[in-house]
């Protein structure tokens, strides 16, 4: 295992332990202790491996972790599917391999994809929730044709710290509203991060985060880990107001540089025909 992810392994670990009370798995709460949360041996124990091993690992000193050992501290230390398969990339990376930079260009064929997927409005995304291309529709929900931005503004989370428009298309109008997006998706950039370890870029973009927002340094520093989702959600449509759309992802995998395609449902047929109707305004 690839001494970064060792070191971020370790610290994730030691996170979510500081984060575990006692009596969550069962044990008595210490009058005093120095720790915060449950003790590395509390862990050991019920993980069924030695304290100095745990210690070790939470270190970044060891490698070549069994899957059966990371599932049992799973399990005690209470984490989320997405957090296991977080873990599990960690100490499964090579980072050997040389990881390539996700594409930020979009093919003729692709370009047509996005264009007959009107009216139903999509986006092209990357790895580093850059936004490579997205179709009419789409331009029309948000309000603002995203080609105009410079191309450093163009990503997901950037448009969701610094754009307003794209905030009132998130019905993001309260600061905690904006901190729970925000946590979002530095849950998805780390998970991002266990898959491409050595990716300078990433590890630039993130930083370039933090230094943008307190927010997502927070954000960052809870160890937060998320999955893309398939879910509903409401957004403020800039021509018809609030609708709700139902997202679904396509995955295209070039080697190891990764896209997806987000294509936005609404839920009966006279919001798809008020999609379609805004749509041809443009003809």
């Amino acid at each position: 295992m690839h001494c970064d992810n060792l070191k971020l392994l370790g610290d994730f670990l030691r996170a979510k332990r500081e984060r575990i009370q006692p009596e969550m798995i069962g044990l008595p709460r210490l009058k005093r202790t120095r720790s915060k949360g449950l003790r590395r041996d509390d862990v050991a124990y019920h993980s069924g491996i030695s304290t100095i091993w745990y210690s070790k690992i939470e270190r970044g000193q060891v490698s070549g972790i069994s899957t059966q050992v990371l599932a049992d501290i799973a399990e005690t230390l209470q984490l989320t599917k997405s957090e296991y398969n977080y873990i599990c990339n960690l100490a499964s990376s090579i980072p050997e391999i040389t990881v390539n930079s996700p594409r930020n260009k979009i093919s003729d064929h692709t370009f047509q994809l996005l264009s007959q997927i009107n009216p139903l409005p999509a986006l092209l995304q990357n790895d580093y929730l850059d936004i490579i291309a997205c179709n009419e529709s789409f331009s029309l929900m948000i309000g603002f044709p995203m080609e105009t931005l410079p191309p450093d503004e163009r990503n997901y989370l950037h448009l969701t710290i610094m754009n307003p428009d794209w905030q009132q298309f998130l019905l993001i109008d309260n600061e905690d509203k904006l901190k729970i997006q925000i946590s979002r998706m530095a849950g998805f950039l780390r998970n991002t991060l266990a898959s491409r370890s050595n990716d300078k870029i990433l590890k630039q973009k993130i930083d370039s985060f933090v230094e943008l927002s307190p927010t997502f340094k927070q954000a960052w520093q809870n160890n937060s880990v998320l999955q893309p989702e398939e879910i509903s959600y409401i957004h403020k449509h800039a021509s018809l107001g609030k609708i709700t759309l139902d997202k679904q992802i396509w995955w295209n995998v070039n080697g190891d540089s990764n896209s997806r395609l987000n294509i936005y449902h609404p839920q009966n047929e006279t919001d798809k025909q008020r999609l379609s109707d805004v749509l041809k305004t443009l003809v």
